[in-house]
């Protein structure tokens, strides 16, 4: 920490209302034992974001007030907790945010992904809307050499991507993405790119990024003047897709996921669903025998491979998904600007 400063400014949620942030004075974190200390370069806006902001019912249950929010981001390393090896200073690294146990069953069982003690960094404690914050150094992933910061800070979305496309067929299959927020923006472009047979992307009413799915490789797209299940019937001969991703929320977008799935198929639902619960219509996913998964973050660490092989293969068009970059200084507006849906990804740069 020699030359560095000792406080920082941070984006902190400290109202108990919708917005209710303000930049606030903390000290500069320390790391622990077996701990590192970033500084960041890039945060991206997250849907999570987008909730905390509106300060709906999950959020009230798991932000306390006070807590510095932001978890998709990197940086590099400024300082080493004892004990850490695995890094040096300078390393530029994105963050895995689920912060697991590595104690418990499901992480013995090489699941830490649905660790049974985990908690989320920069949701249920200090994130990276911030210039420095401290993770445990399993969670610091080193990036592939020479890449972009804005690139870098977007590994958690699209290893949601991956990580949700997976939990099915992809290679030769037939895919469709419900929900075109940045990341079913990042599961149509890496379903192209894992070689998926046919993608039918699906949103509501948001033209803006309607085209940009079919910029990323989107066969059919289709909103709200289309009849959402007869049209994905009638693109797959009427069996149905092979692999539903639903990405919106939208109780609606769930239930067209779960009627336009194969016999047999996969329905994988990466979502918060905010204020209404979603009706889910049980008897197809008996009768059909569809397999419904919850999903929740990346697996440690093959979803990590993945994504870092598409990423160096420039199979991942990062750049058409992230439509604008702006200073940290612009938090509100980069929230807002999220929150209206006429962007793609919206990065937050602390070098700017």
């Amino acid at each position: 920490m020699s030359g560095q400063p000792t406080t920082m400014e941070a984006w902190t949620k400290v109202r108990d209302e919708p917005g209710g942030f303000d930049l606030m004075v903390h000290d500069i974190p320390a790391p622990g034992p077996g701990e590192v200390l970033i500084q960041t370069k890039a945060t991206s806006v997250c849907g999570t974001d987008i909730h905390i902001w509106k300060w709906d019912d999950w959020s009230r249950e798991n932000v306390p007030l006070g807590t510095i929010t932001g978890h998709e981001t990197c940086g590099k390393v400024a300082g080493l907790g004892e004990g850490v090896e695995s890094h040096a200073i300078g390393d530029m690294v994105a963050i895995e945010c689920h912060l697991a146990c590595w104690a418990c069953p499901r992480c013995d069982e090489g699941n830490a992904h649905v660790c049974e003690n985990g908690s989320i960094f920069g949701v249920h404690g200090n994130g990276a809307f911030a210039p420095y914050f401290v993770v445990p150094a399993v969670n610091a992933r080193h990036v592939p050499a020479g890449l972009d910061p804005a690139h870098a800070s977007i590994q958690d979305p699209l290893g949601n991507a991956i990580h949700t496309l997976t939990g099915g067929p992809v290679e030769g299959a037939t895919v469709a993405v419900h929900g075109l927020g940045p990341i079913g923006l990042f599961a149509v472009n890496a379903a192209k790119a894992m070689g998926a047979a046919k993608v039918i992307a699906v949103d509501w009413d948001n033209t803006f990024r309607m085209e940009l799915a079919k910029e990323l490789g989107a066969d059919v797209v289709l909103g709200k003047g289309d009849d959402v299940v007869a049209m994905i019937l009638e693109a797959t001969n009427g069996r149905g897709v092979d692999n539903s991703c639903e990405f919106s929320g939208s109780p609606t977008a769930l239930s067209n996921s779960i009627r336009s799935t194969r016999m047999g198929g996969y329905v994988n639902i990466l979502s918060v669903y905010g204020q209404e619960e979603p009706k889910v219509p049980m008897n197809e996913v008996v009768f059909r025998y569809l397999h419904l998964k919850g999903i929740n973050g990346r697996k440690m660490w093959s979803t990590w491979d993945t994504m870092h092989d598409l990423l160096k293969r420039g199979a991942i068009d990062v750049d058409k998904v992230v439509t604008h970059r702006m200073p940290i200084t612009a938090f509100r507006e980069g929230v807002q600007l999220a929150m209206s849906g006429e962007c793609g990804k919206v990065v937050l740069d602390f070098d700017a």
